[in-house]
Formats: structure tokens, C-alpha cells, sequence
């Protein structure tokens, strides 16, 4: 499993949201500026969870972005799956010979190969967490907005 910078910088808007849950909506400037974020970068994951329905936006002087449920309704499973498209993605790379010039990352041999199995197996357990792990947990478990730069200084330097 990886979790890409979309998927880190998607919970981390989340997990902001979360902590303002009730309050209004909060711009794109608040949410980047509060974790230390890119604001193009920030603009362009919140997008994505917009479109995966984990936040709604808010037009006019008071818009911006907030949950659209319950932050113990919305599992971190839901939220990499917005920001990233996935939570786990196989990509069996073994295939020595590829007699149909498939391309990297589609196995020729996945059905005589054991290891195939065993990616399904472990995706299958990650999406199980991933699922049983809410928001409302999170969050409850982060402190609010300024300490969460400290989570990942990586993804300030976009």
C-alpha cells in the first residue's frame, strides 16, 4: 500500500474540516494556510473530494468547502478513495516474457502466479480497516489545524 500525497493531503483537509464540522464553510486559503499547504495544490484535492462527495462547496462571501455527513459517517476508506481513486493498487510487475506486449503493471501470469492471490488477499484487509476507521476517529485522536503541519513537512514543499 502507498498513500500518495493526494490521499495524506486529502485527510488532512478532512481531518480540518472535521475539527470545524457545524461551524460554516471555510475557504481554500484557511484550509492550505492551516495545514501548510500549496493553495493551488490544496484547491485541486479538495476538488476531488468534492467530487468523490466527501465535501460539498458553499458559493458567496461566506462559501468555501464543508462535510456533506457526519464525520463518523465518512470512513478514511471513502476519503482515499476520492482523493486517490483507491486504497490499494496491484501492480504485478512480474512477467518476464509478455507474449501480448502488455503494459507494466497488468500481469501476464497473475493466474499461474501465488503472489496474486495474496495482493488480493492484502487489499482486501487494508479496505477492511480502512472502512471500520472513521473521520470522527481521526480527527478525535489529531489536534486541530496548526499541528497537523508536523504530520507530513513533505507536502509543503510543493
Amino acid at each position: 500500500m502507498r498513500v500518495t500525497k493526494w490521499g495524506e493531503c486529502g485527510l488532512l483537509c478532512s481531518i480540518f474540516l472535521t475539527h470545524r464540522y457545524g461551524s460554516g464553510a471555510v475557504g481554500a486559503p484557511e484550509i492550505a494556510e492551516s495545514q501548510g499547504l500549496d493553495l493551488q495544490y490544496t484547491q485541486q484535492v479538495l476538488h476531488r473530494l468534492r467530487k468523490g462527495k466527501i465535501i460539498t462547496s458553499v458559493r458567496g462571501p461566506k462559501g468555501g468547502f464543508r462535510l456533506t455527513r457526519d464525520p463518523s459517517t465518512i470512513s478514511l476508506k471513502d476519503i482515499l478513495y476520492a482523493a486517490e481513486g483507491d486504497t490499494f493498487e496491484i501492480i504485478c510487475d512480474y512477467a518476464p516474457i509478455r507474449p501480448n506486449k502488455e503494459p507494466p503493471g497488468h500481469c501476464s501470469t497473475k493466474d499461474s502466479c501465488g503472489l496474486y492471490g495474496v495482493w488480493l488477499e492484502l487489499r482486501s484487509a487494508i479496505d477492511e480497516l480502512l472502512e471500520k476507521k472513521t473521520l470522527a476517529q481521526l480527527a478525535a485522536s489529531t489536534p486541530p489545524a496548526q499541528a497537523l503541519v508536523s504530520i507530513s513537512p513533505s507536502l509543503t514543499q510543493q
